[in-house]
């Protein structure tokens, strides 16, 4: 194949994986889906492999390599047909990452015979299960996040298998958004399927087929290229996962993290051995998250030019215990696994990294989606009569900060690592729930002070209008701080809490906690910030007036940078006389 009819092959699809999320955005009914983009779709080829991403949710990308084979399987390719979409969602027994990322998939057809899978993934606000917005970290088993849904035909014919789409959406707490939902999903990979048709009809099965495998073969070669120029040897580090803060006998012990790291030529291998056994609560990870930290790590200290497929996780072998949290064994839930644990898995990871590749990593950022998640009926009428939603639940990641690099500081109120999603805009969140935000703001000092700083988090304050509403929090970082590197200290850590019409204020831990609100309660949440980069000491002096004047830092964290109480006194006045 020429290069020129290859290049066109290989752009098209991933323009076909871009547009079938926008496909899904537009018609989605979650707003954690259509303002917030958390949802994916990619292309595979006719074994299952992936060739083809956008730029949307890591987490949801790296699982699916698992996933779209397991879901197929689990269905027999036999009994596929033209206009078919399986729907799974299940960790266990779909390769699934957790229960609110429902994965469609749907065989392409061209003339008989299936050329390539089409996959969009998106979280829905509700699964059902024991807390509203099915996102609480204190559960005692799978069950109780939200129904399970195992590869089953959802579409058949491009009509949709009526007895399963009622079976789950009745299933939900908001069964109208669900329907939108579903029908954004399903829109998604229609346009997949046609675009890459048509891609077929213009150039031919086995160009399409030749392409998608010379993707993945480029892919592997720069990749490999790349772990290459890593120098060998051995890289180790630990850390502890901060439990549940579940009800009494619950474990209260910190869960140990452990890697070993070996790197020889062109391949690298990652051995979670010693890494402690699953535990109570959903902070545990199905063996698919922790592939998908260990391959995101392995691109992330590389090159972020490489075309992202299956074939850049190819040098990469894995092993985990089983029954560890790293590899969870049935029935243990598994939520806060993908968004709460899987980053902590990725900090280890270039900790231990660090030493071979020090520019390549960062300092440990806010860890998590940091989830603050309402669910209640809505008293407002005029807006039950717009929205057709008398309950109401909403699902909200929420940004933290970014260690700062090697380079540059860290980055302010931002996802990181596999999650990728961006926060609920404030103007959807007030249109159509009851929640009034107060206040979205930085947080001056929570980056950790180094010769780059680390970035800042932010803080949302919410005030209630619900008569009466639960809120839940999914975080991370409530006991140990994000570390810094080579000298970087720390930054802030997670901090949320509900002030009461009486007077009263409820710390809410960063993990397990469920807390009723009522109308005029005052929630706060704010993420942890992220660690600093080298020696403070050597920060230069003209950013440091710039921190200041941007109010990134105050004078209190003066100190951490060096400065002795009189050179603090005249940074601060140069500062305020501009």
């Amino acid at each position: 194949m020429d290069i020129v009819t290859y290049e066109i092959l290989r752009n098209g699809l991933y323009a076909t994986a871009r547009e079938m999320k926008i496909a899904m955005m537009r018609t989605a009914g979650s707003p954690i889906v259509h303002s917030g983009g958390d949802a994916s779709a990619a292309v595979f080829d006719a074994e299952c492999q992936l060739v083809a991403q956008g730029n949307d949710i890591p987490t949801m990308l790296g699982s699916a390599v698992i996933s779209t084979k397991a879901s197929v399987d689990a269905i027999g390719r036999d009994r596929l047909r033209p206009g078919d979409v399986i729907i799974s969602n299940d960790a266990y027994l779909g390769g699934g990452n957790h229960q609110p990322d429902i994965q469609f998939t749907r065989p392409v057809f061209v003339e008989g015979e299936i050329v390539a899978f089409v996959m969009t993934r998106g979280h829905w606000t509700d699964i059902g299960g024991q807390a509203p917005g099915s996102y609480t970290c204190m559960t005692w088993d799978i069950f109780a996040e939200g129904i399970r849904i195992p590869p089953v035909l959802l579409y058949r014919d491009e009509t949709p298998v009526q007895d399963v789409l009622t079976l789950i959406v009745q299933n939900t707490r908001e069964t109208e958004v669900r329907m939108l939902d579903i029908q954004a999903q399903y829109a998604g990979c229609f346009v997949g399927d046609r675009r890459i048709a048509s891609m077929v009809r213009k150039y031919g099965k086995d160009a399409l087929k030749q392409a998608m495998a010379r993707a993945l073969d480029h892919s592997e070669r720069l990749m490999r290229e790349a772990i290459r120029a890593i120098p060998d040897g051995v890289y180790e580090a630990e850390d502890r996962l901060e439990p549940v803060a579940g009800p009494p006998g619950w474990p209260t012990a910190e869960i140990p993290l452990k890697v070993r790291i070996i790197k020889q030529g062109d391949g690298i291998h990652f051995d979670y051995a010693g890494t402690g056994s699953q535990t109570r609560g959903g902070i545990n990870c199905p063996f698919s998250v922790t592939c998908n930290s260990t391959w995101f790590t392995v691109k992330a200290i590389t090159d972020v030019s490489i075309p992202i497929n299956q074939g850049c996780y190819r040098p990469v072998s894995i092993a985990a215990p089983e029954g560890s949290i790293v590899n969870a064994r049935f029935p243990a839930s598994v939520v806060a696994g993908n968004t709460e644990t899987s980053p902590r898995i990725i900090d280890m990871l270039l900790r231990a990294l660090a030493p071979a590749v020090p520019k390549r990593v960062v300092g440990q950022s806010n860890g998590g989606a940091n989830s603050g998640v309402f669910g209640g009926m809505d008293p407002d009428e005029a807006r039950v009569a717009r929205t057709r939603r008398r309950y109401v639940g909403t699902v909200e990641p929420h940004a933290g900060g970014m260690g700062a690099r090697a380079d540059k500081d860290g980055v302010n109120g931002v996802r990181v690592y596999v999650g990728n999603a961006g926060s609920t805009a404030v103007e959807i969140t007030e249109q159509t729930t009851p929640l009034l935000v107060q206040e979205w703001s930085l947080v001056p000092d929570s980056g950790g002070a180094g010769e780059y700083r680390g970035g800042l988090t932010s803080r949302r304050v919410y005030r209630v209008g619900y008569e009466e509403a639960t809120y839940t929090v999914c975080g991370e970082r409530g006991i140990h701080p994000p570390l810094g590197q080579f000298g970087g200290l720390a930054g802030s850590m997670f901090h949320s809490e509900v002030r009461r019409g009486d007077g009263s204020v409820a710390k809410v831990p960063a993990k397990g906690s469920v807390e009723i609100v009522t109308k005029g309660d005052v929630v706060v949440l704010q993420p942890p910030g992220s660690g600093g980069y080298g020696d403070p000491h050597r920060r230069d002096r003209a950013r440091l007036l710039e921190d200041l004047r941007d109010g990134y830092v105050t004078g209190a964290a003066l100190s951490d940078y060096g400065l002795s109480p009189a050179e603090a006194e005249a940074l601060l006045a140069e500062a305020a006389h501009g």
